[in-house]
């Protein structure tokens, strides 16, 4: 081997200390630099040369600079994060849900329940008194008002969920437009892997770009040979090579509900996703939202349906001249149990008082309500016939289905007692409630208008406190059609699901969290940079510099002492 093929040789370890030394250089200014993967360089030995008897090494050569990654720890990240994404908005729906119910304050709605119950005892020891009487509907229009403001937040919640899914449409386009586009990019500066280097800059890029579409929706990244990756979602890829595939914003129809969902856009068939936060909106509009709303909705059904069943069979301080049912039907003909009505009409009778003002005479006239399956079951028109024939009333169906009574003279009253059917309640006659879920619940505007129709009495028009007793006694002890629980359990048990709820999420989301910061750090031992690991590079990259610096200096020399012979 002759001096010049000495200094070529230490020539390339030149070039070589130096490459390695602004690869060295890359990985210090990026230390911070977010999604950054640590560089090496890559070097080999090269060609031996024959040198008479003996082969001797011809230096050093770089190959390639490469990024340090993990392939699995970096998809094991993008799993947890996609599934944490998931959590983390179900949790943060979960925790607005229970800033409405706003359990444990002054205006909760057990609170309120409460205060209502409490009122209507108020009335037993003073029947007559026409405030207390005014503040049972207070209370009631107030808890009612509560009822319909937890529904209708509820219901914003649902609203933002899905124009959050459209966001997420656009911003998945955005995102796997952006990685296609980077495909091409990386495919053509690595020249299909056959440069031996990585595109470093547009792979950290890419990585981070699939990092943040793993926030939105699960993926499954495959890198091809050519370098460009292929992500897919639910089993149908999303980007292949330099192709996007999009997405777009779509209505399922269940029933007669629409739900935004994001489908792809050439087959219109649904982005199957099981993580990511558009997983989590699913989940949270779906599941939380929609399981607090159907619970709220059965609840108000149920202090409807249990509070008007006892109060439909009272008296107040005064009876009717006149009443409209709340409740219509489109079918006045057809038998009571199929017309339509929101609660259950069965097979008994209920009564009428006729109360003669001027006389102080009374006289009660039994309405029968036959539903046994047969072809002679009780109509809303049969009803209406029976009633019409009782002296001193008349009573009609308008034509939207709404039974009506009435009496001939002002100083005729009529009231209600001993339903064993149900009509009452179900067609909405002497009710303290009006409405048929949370959105609509509200006190009876005849009660509303005139707290003496609040009916206290079982036994005739202003005579006693019975009635209100048991519509007290509801709200704590077992009723037989809340599967014997009071009212109050009845919501005591949403609130407490609720709870249950949010504290199960709550710990999902630590563990998913902890994990993550477990692979982060597995990640960042591989792919961080390392700034005392670096300095030991830049000092053996420098001392290698130096090195072959002298060698080449020295084999001048030897050089000039061989001209000068």
């Amino acid at each position: 081997m002759s001096l010049f093929s000495t200094i070529q040789q230490s020539s390339n370890a030149l070039q070589v200390s130096q490459l390695g030394l602004n690869v060295v250089g890359n990985n210090i200014a990026n230390a911070n630099t977010p999604g950054y993967l640590r560089q090496e360089l890559i070097q080999s030995s090269g060609p031996g040369i024959r040198v008479g008897g003996v082969i001797l090494g011809y230096g050093v050569r770089a190959t390639g600079v490469v990024q340090k990654v993990d392939e699995y720890t970096v998809d094991r990240l993008r799993q947890t994060e996609s599934k944490l994404a998931s959590s983390d908005a179900v949790g943060e729906v979960y925790n607005k849900m229970e800033a409405i119910f706003g359990e444990l304050t002054d205006s909760d709605l057990s609170t309120q329940l409460s205060d209502f119950s409490a009122s209507i005892n108020d009335v037993l020891n003073q029947p007559g008194n026409d405030s207390l009487r005014r503040l049972v509907i207070e209370r009631g229009s107030s808890l009612t008002s509560n009822i319909r403001s937890v529904s209708n937040q509820l219901d914003n919640i649902s609203v933002n969920l899905n124009s959050e899914v459209r966001s997420i449409s656009e911003s998945i386009n955005a995102i796997s437009k952006q990685i296609a586009g980077l495909n091409q990019r990386i495919v053509e500066v690595e020249g299909g892997r056959s440069s031996g280097s990585d595109a470093v800059g547009l792979r950290d890029e890419r990585i981070t770009a699939l990092q943040e579409l793993s926030k939105l929706v699960d993926i499954r990244a495959v890198e091809q040979v050519s370098g460009a990756v292929s992500v897919f979602v639910g089993g149908e890829y999303l980007v292949a090579d330099g192709i996007q595939r999009p997405v777009e914003y779509a209505l399922r129809t269940d029933g007669d509900d629409s739900y935004p969902e994001v489908r792809l856009a050439d087959t219109q068939s649904p982005l199957k996703v099981s993580g990511g936060r558009l997983h989590g909106l699913y989940q949270a509009r779906d599941g939380a939202v929609g399981d607090a709303k159907t619970n709220l909705d059965q609840f108000a059904r149920d202090l409807i349906e249990q509070f008007n069943r006892i109060h439909s069979q009272g008296q107040g301080l005064a009876g009717f001249n006149s009443v409209t049912a709340a409740h219509k039907t489109d079918d006045s003909q057809g038998p009571l149990d199929l017309a339509g009505f929101p609660l259950e009409i069965k097979n008994g009778e209920f009564e009428v008082q006729v109360l003669d003002t001027a006389t102080g005479l009374s006289q009660t006239h039994t309405i029968r309500v036959k539903l046994q399956g047969g072809t002679d079951d009780t109509s809303l028109e049969d009803v209406r016939t029976a009633l019409d024939a009782i002296s001193g009333l008349n009573s009609s169906i308008s034509t939207e289905g709404g039974l009506r009574i009435e009496s001939d003279s002002t100083k005729l009253q009529f009231s209600f007692q001993n339903d064993s059917s149900g009509f009452l309640a179900a067609s909405g006659i002497n009710t303290f409630f009006v409405g048929d879920s949370a959105n609509s619940i509200g006190v009876n505007p005849i009660v509303a208008g005139n707290p003496s129709m609040f009916a206290a009495s079982t036994t005739g028009v202003g005579a006693a406190t019975d009635n209100a007793l048991k519509l007290a006694q509801a709200f704590d002890e077992p009723i037989a059609g809340l599967n014997n629980r009071s009212i109050k359990q009845t919501f005591e048990n949403i609130i407490a699901t609720t709870s249950q709820d949010i504290s199960v999420q709550q710990g999902l989301s630590d563990g998913l969290r902890n994990f993550y910061r477990t692979l982060e750090g597995q990640h960042l031992a591989t792919s961080g940079v390392n700034l005392d690991e670096e300095a030991v590079k830049m000092i053996f990259y420098q001392r290698a510099f130096q090195a072959s610096s002298r060698l080449i200096q020295t084999s001048s020399e030897l050089l000039d002492v061989l001209v000068n012979l």
